[in-house]
């Protein structure tokens, strides 16, 4: 049996992800040249990658 994990613990991960699609919208939104648009698109598809590792992880 594990013991109780921490807030901080439960949450770290969900917690970047959301502060990575935050970047990846507002870095969409207000940035239209230059390394804003790439930013944007690799902030906004790291969600996604973490969520493709974690199914091809459990299918193991």
């Amino acid at each position: 049996m594990r013991g109780r994990r921490s807030l901080a613990v439960i949450w770290r991960w969900p917690t970047l992800l959301a502060a990575a699609s935050l970047f990846g919208l507002l870095s969409a939104l207000l940035g239209q040249r230059g390394i804003w648009l790439p930013l944007s698109w690799i902030a906004l598809a790291s969600p996604l990658a973490v969520a493709a590792f974690c199914v091809g992880r459990s299918r193991e």
